[in-house]
C-alpha cells in the first residue's frame, strides 16, 4: 500500500521559481472551542448593560462550559454554585435573571433542574453555516438587561430635606 499524501504549504518565488516550504505549527487549542461575539460580549461587560458581576462572570462559565455543539450544561445547579464558589439559591437567582434577559436558554431537563445553554448570538460552537442556522430559531437577547446602578450614593443638599436643627437646651446662650 502506498502512503497518503502530504498537503504542503509553500511559497513560490515568482523570479526565480523556488518553492519555500512553510513549516507548519500545530493547532494552539487542546480541545474544543467556542467563537465569541466580540462586540456583543464587550458590550454585556460595559457597566451600560446593566449586568452585574455576578451576572456576567455566571454568563461567561456558561459560554465556556458547553463542550458540544450548542448542547446544554448537564449539571445541576449546586454543582454549577460550588464550582462557582457562590450559593446555589446566589445561582438560581442570577440565572433566573439571564434567562429572562435570553442570555441563556433553557434546554431539557430531568425532574426539577433544568439545563441552560448560552444563546448563539453571543457564543456559538460550531461552523459559521450551523452558527447561522441556529441564530434562526431563537429571537435576540437582551443587552441591556436592566438600567446600571449608580456606584456612589450622592448626598441630598435640597433645603427642604435637611434636617431640623436641634433645639437650644436651657442654659445656653447661643
Amino acid at each position: 500500500m502506498g502512503q497518503a499524501a502530504r498537503k504542503l504549504l509553500a511559497f513560490v518565488d515568482r523570479d526565480t521559481g523556488v518553492i519555500e516550504e512553510v513549516p507548519r505549527a500545530g493547532y494552539a487549542f487542546d480541545g474544543p472551542h467556542i467563537n465569541v461575539g466580540i462586540r456583543r460580549g464587550r458590550e454585556l461587560a460595559s457597566a451600560a448593560s446593566g449586568l452585574t458581576d455576578r451576572e456576567f462572570r455566571v454568563l461567561v462559565w456558561y459560554w465556556f462550559a458547553t463542550e458540544e455543539s450548542q448542547g446544554p450544561v448537564m449539571m445541576t445547579g449546586a454543582d454549577i454554585a460550588k464550582e462557582l464558589g457562590m450559593s446555589p439559591d446566589a445561582l438560581g437567582r442570577t440565572v433566573k435573571t439571564l434567562h429572562k434577559a435570553r442570555l441563556l436558554l433553557a434546554d431539557g431537563g430531568i425532574g426539577r433542574t433544568t439545563f441552560y445553554r448560552c444563546t448563539p448570538y453571543l457564543a456559538f460552537i460550531g461552523t459559521g453555516f450551523d452558527h447561522r442556522e441556529a441564530v434562526k430559531d431563537w429571537n435576540p437577547p437582551e443587552l441591556n438587561v436592566r438600567e446600571p446602578k449608580p456606584r456612589r450614593r450622592t448626598k441630598k443638599t435640597d433645603a427642604s430635606k435637611a434636617t431640623p436643627e436641634a433645639p437650644n437646651r436651657k442654659g445656653d446662650d447661643s
